[in-house]
């Protein structure tokens, strides 16, 4: 394993983003800082999502980066970073035609989540300080009890034998780790055209829920340098949406 990944396991934590964020001071936070469990107890998505894992069947870490050359105004290239970071690591099990990015940043194989994260920027003046990636990879768990639409590395290898959750943290920080050093040598549209291909439903009419609970049908044509989801209407309407704006219905 690369000496530049400072990785601390626990055998058992209850998140692993809230550890790093809260104990920045202890670790004395530096880029490539990361921590990592088999068993995270209380996962944190967006806003009060919950991520379920089964205790050593599953990977959750805490990946510090400090990205001093992004504005504020484009920090968006950071979810991109590591959501086709996850995808080229998913790629050394899974056929990658099936990986999918579903916007912002959840991982999919085909239409069922696999990885989740949940990315938080540290900003002073107009820059990124640091950015600290907290990301949930489903990788040995073969039953869910809540999760509406979960698969995992082991189910999507159909596979007896268990994958190395070890293996897969190493092959994860390496992806995330060539992903960002091309990103620094190429500029801040490094990304753009690779993460629409990703997307999933990019180009494709389907149904999504608006806060109000009107249902719409629309196609994804874009997402803006801000992070903001563009869809076109039928009518040819173009709307567009933060986080938690709008639900996709799959189907």
């Amino acid at each position: 394993m690369n000496d530049k990944y400072n990785i601390v396991w626990f055998d058992a934590l209850a998140s692993t983003q809230s550890f790093m964020e809260e104990n920045s001071n202890n670790l004395q936070q530096k880029e490539w800082n990361v921590v990592a469990t088999s068993n995270q107890e209380q996962g944190r998505g967006q806003g009060k999502n919950k991520w379920e894992s089964k205790k050593g069947k599953n990977l959750a870490f805490s990946l510090c980066l400090m990205p001093e050359f992004i504005s504020v105004e484009r920090q968006f290239v950071l979810t991109q970073l590591y959501s086709l970071g996850i995808c080229d690591m998913l790629s050394n099990y899974i056929d990658e035609k099936t990986v999918k990015i579903k916007w912002p940043n959840d991982i999919y194989i085909g239409t069922n989540k696999i990885c989740g994260m949940l990315v938080t920027n540290k900003i002073i003046g107009a820059n990124i300080c640091s950015s600290i990636s907290g990301i949930g990879i489903n990788v040995n768990q073969t039953e869910f009890s809540y999760a509406p639409n979960p698969t995992s590395i082991k189910i999507e290898r159909e596979k007896k034998e268990d994958i190395s959750i070890q293996e897969v943290l190493n092959l994860s920080l390496q992806s995330i780790d060539l992903r960002y050093q091309r990103l620094k040598k190429e500029g801040i549209d490094a990304y753009k055209n690779e993460y629409m291909q990703r997307l999933l439903y990019y180009n494709e009419w389907k149904k999504y829920q608006l806060l109000s609970g009107e249902e719409i049908e629309a196609k994804i044509i874009d997402v803006n340098e801000y992070g903001y989801l563009i869809l076109q209407k039928r009518d040819v309407k173009v709307l567009s949406f933060e986080l938690k704006e709008i639900k996709f219905l799959h189907r």
